[in-house]
């Protein structure tokens, strides 16, 4: 049960200090209202809420404050410019 504990105060821990987490906001809010200890635990049941629904809508996370179609565009366009210059829709660049 301890070792339990100790692995979800890590996971609040990293989740309150991300840059990118939705989590990040919220809990330096709480901190400067409620105090530390307090934040983590609101921090907490924040995310057991979310895990809950993530198991019952039988759904991957999503965090909003990613753009995950943006992530997506990044990755892949220079795969998907090789493929245009490939099959002839885009000229290839003279040197």
């Amino acid at each position: 049960m301890k070792a339990s504990c100790n692995m979800f105060s890590q996971i609040l821990k990293h989740a309150s200090s991300r840059t990118t987490s939705v989590f990040k906001p919220k809990f330096q809010s709480l901190v400067v209202r409620r105090g530390y200890k307090r934040a983590i635990i609101a921090i907490g049941h924040k995310i057991l809420r979310t895990i809950f629904f993530m198991l019952k809508r039988r759904e991957h996370y999503r965090d909003s404050a990613v753009d995950y179609e943006a992530l997506s565009v990044q990755c892949n366009a220079p795969r998907w410019i090789k493929s245009l210059i490939k099959f002839g829709f885009i000229p290839p660049a003279k040197a």
